[in-house]
């Protein structure tokens, strides 16, 4: 039976998986969510244990960190597991199969596959990374009461991780973390230049001097950077938290992979604690996540920053509201900031690099051409660069230049959004751009075509679901005939009284029957 109640709209978003996805997933992983929520067993626990952690689950992260730990502590406690599985940054554990050094990574580079050892003759053997897990979830008590939805989605999102973990633990890639200011942004040492405005233009001495930073970079075997960032030491949130945040990511080709093998290597090695969001989007200067994947574009962040006018300056993504005086950048219009670091000016001034050159001196990735000026631009998820006289296949949204066809139009509002971004509602089958716009749609959607019970306040898409009943309404001094759901009605039936076939909300105290029942009971009786 399929309701929508209004009158509780948040506690049903949160509690029913109704929540943002991209890539054209979210109708999926919303059922996912609802597959595991929606388990009779997990609310005789909750009750029987007061821990209602497991039911509150409100987002497919959420659900991914939480089923993991549960099968981690799960194995921990179970004897018969005696054996440890270390891959990435979990311990699971095993009646017959363990690792060793090498945490699961393959040595002949198979990325995709989790490299074991069985217990029973010793030997190293490979199993794919998702069905490695599939096994080990399925030794642990807790394992065994997953639905097989949200099974299938662990392996797809742990298969996922481990070979971008694999691919940034070999040999072929090696992370550096250090004050190599020079080398990041130098073309000389890198694999091309990431399609970045401030390669070999010196504006590097900025992280040397300006703030608490450090480089950031992943080199191929032949010692040549194929992805870099620069990571903030001491970042403060508006509680005063102390955060070491990785900067946007940049890489060959604007490879996503290395981009992400690049942050993935950080978090295993303990360098950071949140991190640009990788992709579209990565331009929002509020746009962080922590290590677990949690969205920080809700907190307010402020870096120490001692830049004078003159003093050389490097573009800034995040960072780029400046109060001189005070000495402080932040990532949000903040009351005396009134310097903008993102620009590509030598210094404060507005100084060029070369002031007396007339000829163009950026690179128009989009176009394959030189221009004057150029500004980043996203195309089906990699950064590019753009001459802003030719922004025509882009649109504007939300401080960033997006590829039309990354684009959608809100069917609610008519504002453009990223698609891959977009709200989808499982009710009227459309997307939209944020939950309001879905709600909106969603409630004029269900008084046109579905029908109400004045009982419950809500929805019900099947008529069949609804009877009636008779309300007595003082004002009229009469019964009124309300809607409500046949669930309610059995729910509620010592609130009614069923007389004749019909069923009343109120009787007569004095002769337990409806309001003038019994004056017709008289004369029958007469």
């Amino acid at each position: 039976m399929l309701y929508y109640n209004f009158n509780d709209y948040a506690g049903f978003k949160e509690r029913f998986g109704m929540v943002e996805h991209g890539d054209g997933e979210k109708s999926r992983k919303n059922k996912i969510l609802l597959a595991y929520i929606k388990q009779p067993s997990l609310f005789w626990e909750a009750s029987r244990t007061g821990d209602y952690s497991l039911i509150n689950i409100a987002s497919m992260s959420e659900l991914k960190q939480t089923m993991l730990e549960r099968v981690q502590q799960s194995g921990c406690n179970d004897e018969s597991l005696p054996h440890k599985v270390q891959l990435i940054n979990y311990t699971f554990y095993s009646s017959k199969y363990e690792t060793d050094e090498f945490n699961g990574v393959c040595q002949d580079g198979d990325v995709k596959c989790c490299r074991y050892k069985n217990c029973n003759n010793g030997r190293a053997y490979k199993m794919k990374a998702g069905k490695f897990l599939q096994t080990l979830i399925m030794e642990t008590e807790f394992g065994k009461t997953l639905p097989e939805q949200v099974l299938v989605y662990l392996m797809e999102e742990f298969a996922t991780d481990f070979q971008s973990y694999s691919s940034s633990t070999l040999a072929d890639n090696k992370l550096f973390v250090n004050k190599e200011f020079a080398r990041i942004y130098s073309s000389y040492h890198c694999s091309g230049d990431f399609g970045s405005c401030m390669v070999d233009r010196g504006h590097h001495y900025f992280y040397e001097n300006a703030i608490d930073a450090s480089a950031a970079y992943l080199e191929n075997r032949e010692g040549v950077v194929v992805a870099r960032c620069i990571v903030y030491n001491k970042v403060y949130d508006e509680n005063g938290k102390i955060w070491r945040l990785a900067e946007r990511q940049y890489s060959s080709g604007s490879d996503a992979k290395l981009k992400r093998a690049l942050i993935d290597a950080l978090i295993r090695e303990k360098h950071i604690d949140g991190f640009k969001t990788i992709g579209a989007g990565c331009g929002d200067a509020t746009s962080f996540e922590d290590c677990n994947g949690n969205s920080l574009s809700g907190k307010k962040f402020r870096l120490d920053c001692d830049l004078g006018c003159d003093d050389t300056l490097s573009y800034q993504d995040s960072f780029k509201w400046y109060d001189m005086n005070k000495r402080i950048a932040y990532n949000y219009p903040e009351q005396g900031a009134e310097y903008n670091l993102d620009t590509t000016d030598l210094n404060l001034y507005g100084d060029c690099d070369d002031d007396d050159d007339d000829d163009p001196q950026e690179y128009d990735s989009y176009h394959d051409t030189d221009a004057y000026e150029v500004t980043t631009v996203y195309v089906h998820g990699h950064e590019e660069t753009c001459d802003t006289e030719r922004l025509d296949d882009f649109v504007y949204i939300n401080g960033e230049y997006y590829h039309e066809d990354d684009v959608s139009t809100c069917d609610c509002c008519g504002e453009s959004y990223l698609s891959d971004h977009n709200k989808h509602s499982d009710i009227t089958g459309e997307d939209y751009c944020c939950d309001k716009c879905k709600a909106k749609a969603e409630k004029g959607f269900m008084e046109e075509n579905w029908h109400y019970s004045d009982f419950d306040k809500a929805y019900y898409e099947d008529k069949r679901d609804l009877t009636t009943y008779l309300h007595w309404d003082w004002n009229v001094v009469n019964y009124v005939e309300k809607t409500i759901s046949k669930q309610s009605l059995d729910r509620h039936s010592s609130q009614f009284i069923l007389y004749d076939g019909v069923y009343y909300d109120r009787v007569n105290p004095m002769t337990g029957l409806p309001y003038y029942i019994e004056e017709t009971e008289e004369v029958l009786a007469a």
